[in-house]
């Protein structure tokens, strides 16, 4: 097997860091978010400035990492596209790879924009005395937040189902691309 940092069939080593380090931080935050933050009591204060804490610090490093796959998508070279053999296929993949970026995007300024709202960064961040808001769906952008996040998750998920059957059902090898080189010999 080729050094993977010269072989034009993968993705360059730390892209692929980069990729499984923001999935499994887009699922930690969505399950923080959408899932634990919701079932913790209102009267208990330390844990949800506990899991906004993680969830806020998960949504700006998936952002920046974003931001880096997006530089280093433009600045190395890339493989070839990947085909499942199906046109239509082929196109859908391109327009689910763009809306990944485009809702990771949007949840980040969705996020953003609700923390601020809500002043959240002093409160999570800064030890404020401020109260936690007692409802973050009073802020519109919660709403707006919430789409983003089911549109985010459907996708991955999407993806997910996508890679799984480039792997299983065609066969064509295509999660060694975006996977870390194993042995040579």
């Amino acid at each position: 097997m080729s050094d993977p940092m010269s072989d034009p069939a993968r993705y360059h080593p730390l892209q692929v860091v980069l990729h499984w380090l923001s999935a499994v931080l887009v699922i930690f935050a969505w399950i923080i978010g959408a899932i634990v933050f919701e079932r913790i009591p209102t009267t208990e204060t330390a844990q949800k400035i506990f899991a906004l804490r993680g969830h806020m610090t998960a949504g700006l490093l998936i952002a920046f990492i974003v931001t880096l796959r997006l530089a280093l998508r433009f600045s190395l070279d890339q493989p070839p596209r990947a085909t499942s053999g199906n046109a239509k296929l082929d196109r859908l993949a391109l327009a689910v790879h763009y809306a990944l970026y485009v809702a990771v995007f949007g949840m980040a300024a969705s996020g953003l924009t609700l923390a601020v709202q809500a002043g959240l960064p002093a409160i999570v961040f800064g030890n404020s005395d401020a109260p936690l808001p007692a409802n973050f769906w009073d802020f519109p952008p919660r709403a707006v937040h919430a789409v983003i996040g089911t549109i985010l998750i459907s996708l991955v998920a999407l993806h997910g189902v996508a890679a799984l059957y480039h792997q299983f059902v065609r066969k064509d090898g295509l999660l060694r691309r975006m996977w870390f080189s194993g042995p040579t010999g």
